[in-house]
């Protein structure tokens, strides 16, 4: 037995000091005061912060490494430099391209899954192939296909763990793609969206259930002749059956969006995700150019990754930590909340959240320390 001791506990609905019991990488017991035996382990928080280690179901790298790398040990190096900043749980999650790249991207995955000694790689997320070209952003426009014509399903059952695919309802086969996706358990995400309120409306009939990174790459409030037309944006806000991802590294969004969404969805349908590119969870240079894996040049300025020409933003750098500290210090909303979006939520979002994302008997002993700042001290996963 493991006891974690003078911790300050964070749960989904409040903060109390508490003390943690584990065995056999399950969390047991969660209790006022203990005993503990002989040959029991006994971890002193020494005041800090206890907390379901953070979960990213839509980023694209870290660590110097991509998701679409074909060699496994990229991915399980990405994954540890994430684990580093306190995620213990990720969902490598591929750019646009053909088919047949992504189910070999989609074995290196798998691969690394089995591999990986510390952290969780719980499956895989696609983002695209079928996305607008209207609304592409760092997405490479060849790369954008049709699902009519290049069809996914030798890719969707390649591996019980294809978790989310992003997808743009509007374009000509998607609504039956969502169809498709959501009979395998799959989650249909809006991704790269030029749809209109009416289209989202009716994507939600064929299963669509999430948004990928709201307000980034998606329509919003436009005008058709001299009437306006609520988009993307507006039907993700307002209906919900959707939850929605949000990028929170205080580049893609301002502070003032952030609290928007969180007014209308809370921490039960907003959850944090980094969308991070092999840049994120590492040490970066100003005005440092680089080549994305899809061939796109990309600047790394401001804080955030730019399409070199600086006519997009092409992904954030950020970890899941700045995401939840700009949230808490900046956005101001109450920690746990914070930590409930970059954990429980999107878990729950994946069908992960009975078992990780949260500090309760029964759930995985993915268990990480932080102080007020959420400098991360400690990672602790299923001892």
């Amino acid at each position: 037995m493991i006891f974690y001791k003078n911790a300050k506990v964070i749960f989904p609905d409040k903060i109390r000091d508490k003390v943690v019991a584990v065995s056999e990488g399950k969390i047991v017991d969660i209790c006022d005061s203990f005993e503990p035996a002989e040959g029991d382990k006994v971890i002193d928080c020494q005041g800090l912060y206890l907390s379901p280690g953070f979960v990213d179901i839509h980023v694209h790298g870290g660590g110097q490494k991509s998701a679409m790398s074909e060699a496994p040990e990229d991915i399980v190096k990405m994954a540890q430099a994430h684990l580093k900043h306190g995620t213990t749980s990720i969902v490598p999650t591929t750019l646009a391209a053909p088919i047949e790249q992504l189910k070999r991207v989609t074995m290196s995955i798998k691969k690394a899954s089995e591999l990986c000694p510390d952290a969780n790689i719980l499956g895989v997320h696609y983002e695209g192939p079928y996305l607008s070209l209207q609304y592409k952003g760092a997405q490479s426009p060849e790369n954008i296909l049709n699902p009519k014509t290049s069809p996914p399903d030798s890719l969707l059952e390649l591996w019980d763990k294809v978790l989310i695919m992003g997808a743009a309802p509007e374009c000509d086969g998607v609504l039956e793609l969502g169809d498709k996706l959501r009979s395998k358990g799959i989650v249909p995400s809006i991704a790269h969206s030029a749809a209109s309120f009416e289209q989202v409306e009716e994507a939600v009939k064929h299963g669509f259930s999430d948004v990928t990174h709201l307000y980034n790459a998606c329509s919003s409030c436009f005008k058709t002749g001299v009437f306006r037309t609520a988009g993307v944006v507006e039907a993700g806000l307002a209906l919900d059956e959707l939850t929605t991802q949000v990028i929170g590294d205080l580049r893609h969004l301002p502070q003032g969006l952030l609290r928007l969404i969180y007014k209308c969805k809370g921490d039960d349908k907003m959850y944090l995700i980094t969308d991070g590119l092999e840049f994120s969870a590492s040490d970066m240079e100003e005005n440092t150019v680089y080549t994305q894996e899809n061939g796109m040049k990309v600047i790394y300025e401001d804080n955030v990754m730019k399409l070199s020409d600086r006519s997009a933003l092409a992904g954030s750098a950020a970890t899941l930590s700045d995401c939840v500290r700009n949230m808490y210090k900046t956005v101001g909303v109450p920690l746990y909340s914070a930590v409930k979006m970059a954990a429980l939520t999107p878990a729950n979002v994946i069908g992960y959240g009975k078992q990780k994302g949260a500090i309760g008997i029964g759930y995985d002993a993915d268990l990480i320390t932080f102080d007020d700042d959420v400098n991360i001290k400690d990672v602790y996963i299923q001892q």
